[in-house]
């Protein structure tokens, strides 16, 4: 039977913390309005974190730069050849296609990024399957991670983004250069991340969609426009239509409901 509630009464961090700790294998699938997630876990470490169906497949080796379509269809054959219990993650290994290593840091940069959006979601239902595993050519990690790390880096930007949202308060804001830069603009020295994101602002595109181009989280591009901002080198503004229910959405504190999170404790405990 699954284990089903809401993320605004039993946190993401105390659900991921009860998982890993209770060493659960399964699949969690998290919806919140149009968005949705999927992660899978193997003992209580993650194997693989999705926001959209498409990172579930293969092809995201592809779009990840990690494979190229021939190599990745010469592991789908050797998957298909390797009988019950065989893995892409393991054909790939197998047949040296790539390094271990390359492909763990990959994925796991990719995995991360898909996490750390979930923490700013004020609610949304979750769905916990136990022993429901991915698909065999799903890209997971070869090595399961902990989430503890996960858990801090969330909790972490959900403070910063409370700070960065006084100043920025949707990503669907436009970033535009001022006319005139004040003093604090002067000798100031970018980084390469900071570089990839001031080629992109052209007083058109909203954050997200720099992010989009950029290859670069929201977070990371808010963060550094909010540096630009306090450098006194661009301004946001509003898109012509209205952004409604974004300012304050993310560091809002969900309203945690005692006897339900009892509940799910001892459900997971006892699972």
């Amino acid at each position: 039977m699954a284990l089903v509630g809401n993320i605004r009464d039993f946190g993401l961090s105390d659900f991921l913390y009860l998982v890993d700790r209770g060493y659960k294998t399964g699949g969690l699938h998290l919806t919140h309005e149009q968005e949705t997630a999927l992660l899978f876990f193997d003992k209580g470490k993650l194997v693989l974190a999705s926001r959209k169906p498409e990172d579930e497949q293969p092809e995201l080796l592809v779009r990840l730069g990690l494979l190229n379509e021939a190599q990745l269809g010469t592991a789908r054959q050797a998957l298909a050849n390797g009988g019950k219990g065989t893995t892409l993650t393991q054909v790939i290994l197998d047949q040296q296609l790539i390094a271990q290593d390359q492909l763990q840091s990959t994925l796991l940069t990719h995995t991360e990024e898909s996490v750390y959006g979930l923490f700013g979601w004020p609610e949304g239902e979750f769905r916990f399957e136990q022993n429901q595993r991915p698909a065999p050519d799903a890209p997971t990690m070869p090595t399961p991670v902990s989430v503890e790390n996960l858990i801090m880096e969330g909790v972490r930007r959900i403070d910063e983004w409370g700070r960065i949202k006084d100043r920025i308060a949707s990503t669907d804001m436009i970033v535009k250069f001022i006319d005139q830069p004040g003093e604090k603009a002067k000798g100031v020295k970018l980084a390469p991340e900071e570089w990839r994101v001031f080629a992109r602002i052209n007083g058109k595109d909203s954050l997200a969609e720099i992010a989009q181009k950029t290859s670069l989280s929201e977070f990371d591009v808010c963060r550094i426009v909010y540096g630009f901002l306090t450098a006194g080198l661009v301004d946001v503004m509003k898109k012509p239509r209205p952004v409604a229910g974004t300012r304050g959405a993310v560091a809002e504190a969900p309203r945690v409901k005692k006897s339900l999170v009892n509940r799910i404790i001892n459900r997971i405990r006892g699972m």
